[in-house]
C-alpha cells in the first residue's frame, strides 16, 4: 500500500512538471509619438506660414482656410518669423486633354466551343489635368554628409576648370542652393479623372461634357486638399511629434491554475495602466506603477528553470512580455537585453529578433531627434 501511495505521488509531481502550457495573446493599447528627424529645442518649436493661390484656384479655395490647415504637430503657430517658416503656393490647375478610351472583354465559350457571352467593348472618358505648385520650408535641416562620389566629381570639375584657358583665372561662384537651412516640396504633376464605363460609345463623352465644369471643380478641390494633407505629413516627418495609437500583445498563460489566475490579473493591470498613457504627456508615473508587474514577470524566470518545453514556454512569455513592456516604456536597451535572453531560451527565436529590430529603430529615432522619449509635451 505504501509503494502505491509513493508511486501515485511521484506520478502527480511528474504530471505537474510536464503539464501542457498554453499561451494566449492578450492585447493592450498604447499611445506614443513618431519622433521627428530634426531636433529643435522645446521653446523654439514655433512655425509661421503663408498660402498663396493662383488665379485658377482662388475662386474655389479660401487661402486663409487653407493656411489654417498648415500645421506641425506639437508646435505653436505664430504670425511671422517662426523657427520654421513655410510659404505654400498652389500656382495653377489646367485641363490638359480629354479622350475616349476602351476596354475589351473577350467572348466566353463553354466546353463545347459554343459562345456563352459575346465580346463586349466598354467605353469611358479620361480627362487629364496639370497641376503646378510648391512649398518653401525655411528651417533647421541637418546637412547630408558629402559622399566619396560627390568629392571625386568636384575634383574632376576643378581639374577641368584648371585646364580650360577661359576659366583658369575666372572666379566661379559655387551653387549654394543645397544649404542646410530648409527644403522645398513640389506639387507639380498630373491628375486624371476616369468616367464610368458604357457600352454606348458616345455616352461617356456626352455625360462628361454636360458635367465638365463640376468635374473640374471637384478635381481641383481634391488637388488642393490632398496637397495640404500630403504637405502636412511631409513636414511632420521632419519636425512634428505625430501621435500614434497601437495595440501590443503579451503572452499570458491560459489555465485555471493559481499561476493562470495571477497572469489574468497581470494582463488586466497592464491594460488599465497603459490606458492612462497619453502621447504628449510624460510616462514617469506609469513606469513607477508598472514596477510590480515587471517584478512579477521577472520572478517567472527563476520559477520555471527546467529544460523542458513547458518551462521554456513560460520563460519565453516572461522574456517577451518584459521586452514589450520596456519598449513601450521607452527603454529599448532593456528590450534588447530581454530579447537576447528570449533567443537563448530557444523557443520562437524570431520574436526576439523582431523585438531587437524594433528596439534598434527606436534607439536610432532617439539619436536623430536628440530625445529619449516618445512622449513629449506640445508647445502651446
Amino acid at each position: 500500500m505504501k509503494k502505491i501511495i509513493i508511486f501515485t505521488l511521484l506520478m502527480s509531481v511528474f504530471s505537474s512538471k510536464a503539464q501542457k502550457v498554453d499561451l494566449d495573446r492578450f492585447y493592450f493599447g498604447v499611445n506614443y509619438q513618431i519622433l521627428p528627424k530634426e531636433y529643435v529645442p522645446f521653446e523654439k518649436r514655433t512655425f509661421s506660414s503663408r498660402v498663396k493661390l493662383g488665379s485658377a484656384l482662388y475662386s474655389y479655395v479660401n487661402p486663409e482656410t487653407a493656411n489654417e490647415k498648415v500645421y506641425i504637430t506639437g508646435w505653436k503657430k505664430v504670425e511671422s518669423n517662426g523657427t520654421v517658416d513655410i510659404e505654400l503656393n498652389l500656382e495653377d490647375f489646367v485641363e490638359r486633354g480629354v479622350s475616349t478610351q476602351t476596354r475589351i472583354e473577350d467572348e466566353k465559350r463553354d466546353k463545347d466551343g459554343k459562345v456563352t457571352t459575346p465580346r463586349k467593348v466598354y467605353y469611358y472618358v479620361v480627362a487629364t489635368y496639370a497641376t503646378r505648385g510648391y512649398a518653401k520650408v525655411k528651417g533647421p535641416v541637418t546637412a547630408v554628409p558629402v559622399s566619396d562620389k560627390q568629392i571625386e566629381a568636384e575634383k574632376a570639375k576643378q581639374v577641368a576648370a584648371a585646364s580650360n584657358r577661359f576659366l583658369k583665372n575666372a572666379v566661379v561662384k559655387k551653387d549654394s542652393t543645397a544649404s542646410n537651412e530648409g527644403f522645398n516640396v513640389s506639387f507639380n504633376g498630373e491628375l486624371k479623372y476616369t468616367s464610368k464605363e458604357s457600352l454606348d460609345p458616345s455616352l461617356p463623352l456626352k455625360e462628361f461634357n454636360m458635367n465638365r465644369t463640376a468635374i473640374k471643380d471637384q478635381t481641383l478641390r481634391d488637388f488642393a486638399n490632398n496637397s495640404l494633407s500630403a504637405f502636412g505629413n511631409n513636414i511632420d516627418r521632419v519636425y512634428g511629434f505625430k501621435p500614434k495609437s497601437d495595440n501590443e500583445i503579451l503572452w499570458i498563460l491560459d489555465a485555471k491554475s493559481d499561476e493562470g489566475k495571477t497572469q489574468i490579473e497581470a494582463i488586466q493591470a497592464v491594460k488599465a495602466l497603459f490606458a492612462t498613457m497619453k502621447a504628449d504627456e510624460p510616462i514617469d508615473e506609469l513606469k513607477t506603477n508598472m514596477q510590480p508587474l515587471i517584478e512579477y514577470f521577472e520572478s517567472l524566470k527563476t520559477k520555471y528553470t527546467e529544460d523542458n518545453k513547458p518551462s521554456r514556454k513560460m520563460r519565453y512569455s516572461a522574456y517577451y512580455n518584459l521586452a514589450v513592456i520596456y519598449l513601450m516604456l521607452d527603454q529599448p536597451e532593456k528590450t534588447i537585453a530581454e530579447s537576447e535572453k528570449l533567443i537563448a531560451n530557444d523557443y520562437d527565436k524570431s520574436d526576439g529578433k523582431a523585438l531587437i529590430e524594433r528596439a534598434n529603430n527606436l534607439i536610432a529615432s532617439f539619436k536623430a531627434s536628440k530625445l529619449n522619449t516618445t512622449h513629449n509635451p506640445a508647445l502651446k
